[in-house]
């Protein structure tokens, strides 16, 4: 399982169940900056296609609106 958070308050949100996930062996938990956020919801749009390249830790978002730029943070 891979979690995904991201929104200013995911780091608060991470250290209160931080130890409780930590058992689970499987799971994933991701970062996403903030500040991605507004370039994000540039891409948004009603029927959008959404290509996604994955290089070497980092992901790139493409449509016909542009492209945003990711680093996520793996916390766990």
């Amino acid at each position: 399982m891979v979690v995904y958070a991201f929104g200013s308050a995911a780091d608060v949100w991470w250290r209160g169940i931080e130890s409780k996930l930590s058992r689970l062996d499987r799971l994933q938990a991701w970062r996403l900056p903030t500040e991605v956020a507004p370039a994000l919801a540039q891409l948004a749009e009603r029927s959008m296609h959404l290509q996604a390249t994955v290089q070497e830790g980092s992901l790139t978002l493409s449509s016909e609106r542009g492209s945003v730029h990711i680093e996520p943070v793996r916390w766990k």
